[in-house]
């Protein structure tokens, strides 16, 4: 690797000496400097070598920079010099000369080159035991970074990716150092408050932008506008709010006293393991090998905060989860005893401000019942959706459109005429990480999340939006956490209050019982949404054919749980 890298640093080399002072010569030279750095970092020899060479490459590119006076390029090569002192560990040059460039982006209007060196200088006061002035560092980068989020984002090539690597990092290495730094003593604990306070903060900006970012365009800001806390909702429910950090999972969740911190000591990449693990056998309902997984996470996750949540009597979680932790159904994890759905009612949001949490209003519900039993657009038939329909139609007396009725333009007759409360789409569905291929099948077209969002949001302009939105028989890759994100977001994006959807498609009777005797508990005042699934899949798992996680666990209630 490190011999190929050599060989395209000495071809850039020899270009920049052929070309004259102009900035493609410069920046020709801060990549030549980056990719020898890169070998240095890769070499197992301690060797300067391979440093001093990025560091003549650098010094000639701001001698460039300063000769035609390009402040830009002259932001670059000093404060990728500054870089290069600090992997020599002379962090205070490295500190002077990372003061310099963002000096020089700050004076030049060059936002897209400020927030890197403020998140540098972050990170060097960081190393230094400077807490509070690094942490200042990193506020001052997220806040020049939000404007312009998007366009670095969209910069690179592969946007489905770029976001959450190359902005993610700068949002959770903020909240890292808030949480490692937070008072750990109740003599403190109005400053613990808002440290933890602060650092879900940053995290939610990160989820906000990432779903917009998701969707291309600002459904998350919308909904903002019109929701409430989450905390002030429901003594009995808790709010989990899971951080993934490099060396740790840090757990903040909301009970009637406060923001709670606990922390299990399990590194990234071993928690996203067993979570793809876990994933990967719950599908597999012929075996058992989903337990050893279910019961790591359920030690993570859940055991360091049990005693608080029953001291609390907690009925209900509401879990704001990232990445891979999107990719799981909660209510698999195992006590050794007992499946988690078992103890708690479970739902998620993909934030904790574009969540409307507002108790369903249960008289004169409309309802509007689609689907698909025929073999359509190469898809296969699903026999079982029209009993699904007739049983949830026993309950509700809905309108129906199945098979050749169930059409696009039909659905936007009926929900441009009627306010319907519910709506139920019974056919085939996949998040997809490209949202652009993310659809609902209908009998003659796929339903893209944008025309979906134009048919349920019609009822937001009656200021009556519809309140639960069901897609029973959709599905998303197994370990796409960024397919994951576009189903966490479906309520969001489409406008209803809540969704009830599935991470994996069961084309089986379960799923016909399930959504039935879940709309059946739904008709009580007295159970809210998320009690109301809780009750459907406790009754589902305890018939002996069903007993399997794979039957049961994979619809989700997303959004309003109430």
């Amino acid at each position: 690797m490190s011999r190929g890298l050599g060989d395209v640093y000495k071809r850039q080399l020899r270009t920049s000496q052929t070309l004259d002072s102009s900035r493609e010569t410069a920046y020709l030279l801060i990549n030549a400097a980056s990719i020898a750095r890169d070998i240095h970092a890769e070499s197992s020899a301690s060797s300067p070598e391979w440093l001093t060479q990025a560091y003549h490459s650098l010094k000639k590119a701001e001698h460039i920079a300063d000769q035609i006076q390009d402040p830009r390029a002259k932001s670059h090569a000093v404060g990728h010099i500054a870089r290069l002192y600090l992997q020599r560990g002379r962090t205070d040059e490295a500190l002077t000369l990372t003061y310099e460039a963002e000096f020089i982006a700050q004076q030049n209007n060059m936002p897209d080159v400020l927030f890197r060196w403020q998140w540098q200088r972050g990170r060097l006061l960081d190393q230094q035991g400077k807490i509070d002035d690094a942490i200042n560092a990193y506020r001052q980068a997220v806040q020049t970074l939000q404007p312009i989020r998007y366009d670095i984002a969209n910069s690179y090539g592969n946007r489905s990716s770029a976001f959450r690597e190359l902005i993610g990092p700068l949002y959770f290495e903020l909240a890292d150092l808030l949480l490692r730094h937070s008072p750990k003593t109740n003599a403190d604990a109005q400053q613990q408050q808002w440290k933890l306070q602060e650092a879900r903060k940053v995290i939610e900006q990160f989820k906000a932008a990432e779903l917009e970012d998701y969707f291309q365009d600002d459904c998350v800001a919308e909904l903002q506008s019109r929701t409430a806390g989450l905390e002030q909702v429901d003594k009995h429910t808790a709010i989990i709010y899971p951080i993934i950090l490099l060396d740790r999972t840090e757990l903040l969740i909301s009970l009637p006293g406060g923001i709670r911190q606990f922390t299990a000591q399990v590194r990234a990449e071993e928690i996203t393991g067993e979570i793809r693990n876990l994933r990967n056998t719950l599908e597999k309902r012929t075996t058992h090998e989903y337990m050893p997984h279910a019961k790591q996470l359920y030690r993570w996750l859940i055991s360091p905060a049990w005693q608080s949540l029953q001291s609390a009597a907690i009925e209900t979680l509401v879990i704001v989860p990232d990445g891979a932790l999107r990719t799981i159904p909660w209510g698999t994890l195992h006590d050794g005893k007992e499946f988690l759905i078992k103890h708690f009612a479970i739902a998620y949001t993909p934030g904790l401000e574009v969540t409307d949490p507002r108790p369903l209003e249960r008289q004169d519900l409309k309802v509007l019942l689609t689907g698909l039993t025929e073999q359509v657009q190469g898809f296969p038939p699903l026999p079982h959706v029209r009993d699904e329909l007739e049983r949830i139609d026993k309950n509700y007396s809905g309108k129906g459109l199945l098979n050749e009725d169930y059409q696009t333009s039909r659905l936007h007759q009926e929900l441009d005429n009627t306010p319907y409360s519910i709506v139920h789409i019974a056919s085939h569905g996949q998040f997809d990480r490209d949202p652009d291929q993310t659809f609902l099948l209908t009998h003659e077209d796929k339903l893209t999340m944008n025309q979906l969002e134009q048919l349920v949001g019609i009822g937001q302009y009656r200021d009556k939006p519809v309140e639960l939105l069901t897609l029973s028989a959709c599905q998303t890759a197994a370990g796409d956490d960024r397919a994951a994100l576009g189903l966490a977001g479906v309520a969001v994006k489409s406008g209803a209050r809540s969704a009830l959807a599935t991470l994996w498609f069961v084309n089986d009777q379960a799923t016909a019982l399930l959504v039935s005797d879940f709309y059946q508990h739904l008709k009580d005042s007295s159970v809210s949404k998320a009690g109301a699934l809780q009750q459907a899949q406790i009754n589902i798992l305890s018939d002996r054919r069903y007993r399997h996680p794979g039957y049961w666990s994979p619809y989700l209630l997303i959004g309003n749980w109430l």
